[in-house]
């Protein structure tokens, strides 16, 4: 499983879950914020490092 986060466009988290895939997470996110099409809101997924990365974002998914 891998762990998940959102961040609203201040940068705060917003929500945490862990997935077993992608898929899952896309539609965790866009059920999720942002609503009414704000822009600036991100995905990141935990590397086994322990280091976050850039995963989707609301700009690019049209949510």
């Amino acid at each position: 499983m891998a762990r998940y986060r959102i961040l609203d466009p201040a940068g705060e988290v917003s929500d945490k879950a862990d997935f077993t895939n992608a898929e899952e997470a896309v539609e965790w996110f866009r059920n999720h914020e942002p609503r009414d099409g704000e822009l600036g809101w991100r995905v990141e997924v935990q590397h086994d490092d322990g280091e976050w990365h850039y995963f989707e974002d609301s700009e690019e998914s049209g949510v």
